[in-house]
């Protein structure tokens, strides 16, 4: 990506090379991913990051990749960014690593000459998300902005039979939310049918939150449906989201 480039709607599928992952597993402490994070879902409206790597000598193959500093500008992210025929955005975040010395050079020359480099080992962003919960609804890659797959109609007839959810709410949810839903409604003290316990058991199946009538309202609204390079399948966030697009979970 040239400067001034720009991602299609400034969206773009996020993975992350086997490397990468075992890199902040072993060198980010939990305090430091948002400044990490911050740094990625920066490149969705300026993909062409810092600068391009360019090769230093005969045996470098570093064209192509671009790098964005972050760790306090100590360390850098080194990933690839492409379009597909589709009209899809991509961001593989290939390596990081220190600056100093040229490290994460050497870094990338070792993958490029291990041929991990071009290996489908890839992680969504969305996966790593999920070990830092405090990153929720943050910049553009709320984990809950999606629409699950539908649960088969007999479980949703089931639902709506015993008084649990109405028609049109048990048709938003999950296979999953609605066993919640069904297995939570009845108020174990009194016995008595409780579809507000239902529904709260139902979200928080998923989503863990305390504004379900929210969630239930943004499922409703239209999808993205771009279709995802390295996922291979549709984008189950609301049409016009930012940032990352998301397969379902």
């Amino acid at each position: 990506m040239r400067v001034g480039d720009r991602l299609p709607d400034d969206q773009a599928e996020v993975v992350l090379s086997s490397h990468v992952e075992e890199w902040i597993a072993d060198n980010v402490d939990e305090e430091q991913w948002d400044e990490v994070l911050d740094d990625i879902t920066a490149l969705f409206t300026k993909p062409w990051g810092k600068h391009p790597l360019s090769n230093r000598t005969a045996a470098d193959q570093l064209a192509g990749l671009n790098t964005t500093a972050t760790l306090r500008g100590d360390h850098r992210i080194v990933y690839r960014v492409s379009v597909s025929p589709e009209g899809t955005g991509l961001i593989e975040i290939i390596a990081m690593g220190p600056r100093t010395g040229n490290r994460i050079y050497d870094a990338v020359n070792a993958l490029v000459a291990s041929g991990t480099l071009d290996e489908d080992e890839v992680q969504s962003i969305w996966a790593m998300l999920e070990l830092y919960e405090h990153t929720a609804e943050k910049n553009g890659l709320e984990p809950w902005d999606y629409r699950p797959d539908p649960a088969p109609p007999g479980l949703v007839k089931s639902a709506v039979a015993i008084g649990a959810l109405p028609q049109e709410l048990a048709e938003l949810l999950s296979a999953d939310e609605l066993n919640a839903a069904i297995a939570n409604a009845w108020d174990p003290d009194t016995g008595e049918l409780d579809p507000t316990r239902a529904l709260h058991a139902a979200l928080e199946r998923v989503a863990g939150s305390s504004d379900p009538e929210r969630i239930v309202a943004l499922r409703v609204e239209p999808r993205c449906g771009a279709l995802m390079p390295r996922a291979r399948a549709p984008c189950v966030r609301r049409r016009g989201h930012a940032g990352a697009h998301r397969a379902a979970p």
